[in-house]
C-alpha cells in the first residue's frame, strides 16, 4: 500500500536497518545500509542477497518493512 511505502521511506530517514517483506511472494528479508547501498539479505534458506541504490528503487521491486 502507498502508506507502507511512506512508512518505508520514513524508516530509512532515520535508521539505518529493518526487517523487509517482499509483495508477490513468501520471501522476508534483513535490510541494512551499508556503503551507500541498501542490502537485503533473505531470511530463509536461501541466503540470498539484493542491493539496491535507493529506498525507491527498493520499494519498486516489491520490498517494504515488515
Amino acid at each position: 500500500t502507498e502508506g507502507l511505502q511512506q512508512q518505508t521511506r520514513e524508516l530509512f530517514e532515520n535508521m539505518n536497518g529493518a526487517f523487509m517483506k517482499h509483495f508477490g511472494d513468501s520471501r522476508f528479508g534483513l535490510c541494512i545500509f551499508i556503503d551507500g547501498k541498501y542490502m537485503i539479505t533473505d531470511r530463509g534458506d536461501s541466503g540470498d542477497v539484493w542491493q539496491y541504490d535507493s529506498v525507491d528503487e527498493m520499494i519498486e521491486n516489491g520490498w517494504a518493512i515488515d
